[in-house]
């Protein structure tokens, strides 16, 4: 019967397997590969070291010869080095003006040295009269046009006739027909130029 059948042949040890079973298996093995990698990584190594840095590991103690010495350089002495390199002045502004200073315009105005003119040809026996301002100046103004290139002189607040004094201004500054002109829309007296000071004159003169 199958279940009297004795079962102590299967617990015996098995034998060995032959040789040629597990032979391939051991192309696999770990055991030989640390000297492996020591060697190529020794090879590798030598490889990528520096050829610089291998020949330097390489050189004799007595490398290099003193023949491949550089001399030192001689001391130069700081007085022959200044002699030679002049020290550069610096010139640094100062309070004293080095040129020509503009005189500014008197806040005063000049006393009149010429001889007064006749009461006929003065204020208010004229045809035209010029009132002050409320600072008791006369209003003569410098007018800039074309960036400051072209200054007229202008003549505010004058009433009368205004030609006579056009005119008068003509013939004083011995300007043309032209150059001395009555703006019709503000009627102030216009002249080319800057004639402030001659224009201020001219009415001191007569007395407005």
């Amino acid at each position: 019967m199958a279940a009297s059948a004795p079962i102590m042949p299967f617990l015996r040890p098995s034998a060995l397997p032959r040789p040629a079973t597990f032979r391939h298996f051991l192309r696999f093995s770990t055991t030989t590969r640390p000297c492996q990698a020591a060697q190529s990584s020794s090879s590798t190594t030598s490889q990528d070291q520096d050829p610089n840095l291998r020949a330097s590991l390489q050189a004799s103690p007595t490398y290099p010869p003193p023949s491949m010495n550089s001399l030192p350089r001689p001391k130069e002495s700081r007085a022959s080095h200044r002699a030679n390199h002049p020290r550069t002045t610096r010139t640094y502004p100062t309070r004293h003006p080095t040129h020509t200073t503009i005189p500014s315009p008197r806040l005063t105005p000049e006393p009149l040295t010429s001889t007064p003119l006749e009461p006929t040809h003065c204020a208010p026996n004229l045809s035209y009269f010029v009132t002050r301002t409320a600072n008791n100046e006369l209003p003569i103004y410098t007018l800039r046009k074309r960036g400051g290139n072209l200054l007229f002189t202008r003549v505010k607040k004058v009433d009368g006739r205004r030609e006579d004094l056009c005119e008068a201004l003509r013939a004083q500054l011995g300007l043309k027909r032209d150059e001395v002109s009555v703006n019709p829309v503000t009627g102030h007296v216009v002249v080319r130029g800057h004639w402030r000071g001659e224009v201020e004159r001219f009415l001191r003169e007569r007395l407005f």
